[in-house]
C-alpha cells in the first residue's frame, strides 16, 4: 500500500493528466533524446542545413509526456547538455540556453493551447516542435549573430529565414509523424 501512495505521488509531482510514473517519463525523455542525437549526428547536410532532431524529439517528449515547466526546462537542459557533444556552434554551450528556451516555448503551447485535432489525430506536436525550433533558433542566432560576432541585423534576419524556418518545418514534421506511433508505443 505504502507504495501505491508513494507511486502516485509520484505522478503528481512530474505529470499532468497522464498516468505515468517519474521513472517512465525519464526513460522516455532519454530515450527521444537519444534517438535525436543519433539522428543529427548521422543526418547529412540538406543544402548546408544539418535540422536539429534533438529539438524535435525533445518537443515530441514535452508533447507526450505534458511535465510541469518545471520539468519540462529539465528536459530542455538535458537537451542542450546532449545538443553541445556535437555542436558545430563555435559557442557550444550556447545550447544550454537555446535549448531550454525552445522547451519552454513547447510547454507554454502544450499546457495552454486546446488540443486541435483533425480526425483523432492531435496536431499539438507539429505546433510544438515548430515553435520550440523558431524560439531555440531565434535564440541561438540573436546571442551568436549578435553578441558574439557582432553581425548586422539583416544577417541575423537572412539567417533566421534561410535556416532556423526550414529547419523548424522539418522538425514539426517528424514530431507530428512519430507522436501517433510513440504514444501508442509508451501506453500514453
Amino acid at each position: 500500500m505504502r507504495m501505491r501512495m508513494e507511486n502516485v505521488s509520484e505522478k503528481q509531482n512530474f505529470m499532468v493528466g497522464a498516468s505515468v510514473t517519474r521513472t517512465k517519463a525519464v526513460a522516455v525523455v532519454a530515450i527521444l533524446i537519444a534517438i535525436g542525437a543519433v539522428l543529427r549526428m548521422f543526418s547529412p547536410n540538406i543544402l548546408g542545413i544539418t535540422p536539429n532532431f534533438v529539438i524535435a524529439m525533445y518537443c515530441l517528449a514535452i508533447s507526450l509526456l505534458r511535465p510541469q515547466f518545471k520539468g519540462a526546462l529539465g528536459i530542455g537542459i538535458v537537451a542542450g547538455a546532449v545538443s553541445m557533444i556535437f555542436s558545430k556552434s563555435p559557442i557550444p554551450a550556447l545550447n544550454l540556453i537555446t535549448e531550454p528556451a525552445g522547451a519552454m516555448a513547447c510547454i507554454l503551447l502544450v499546457r495552454y493551447l486546446p488540443d486541435f485535432k483533425i480526425k483523432q489525430y492531435s496536431l499539438m506536436p507539429v505546433l510544438a516542435a515548430f515553435a520550440g525550433t523558431l524560439v531555440s533558433g531565434a535564440v541561438y542566432v540573436a546571442i551568436n549573430f549578435h553578441f558574439a560576432l557582432n553581425l548586422p541585423i539583416a544577417a541575423m534576419r537572412a539567417a533566421f529565414i534561410g535556416v532556423v524556418i526550414p529547419v523548424a518545418l522539418i522538425n514539426a514534421v517528424m514530431a507530428q509523424v512519430l507522436y501517433a506511433p510513440a504514444k501508442k508505443m509508451l501506453n500514453l
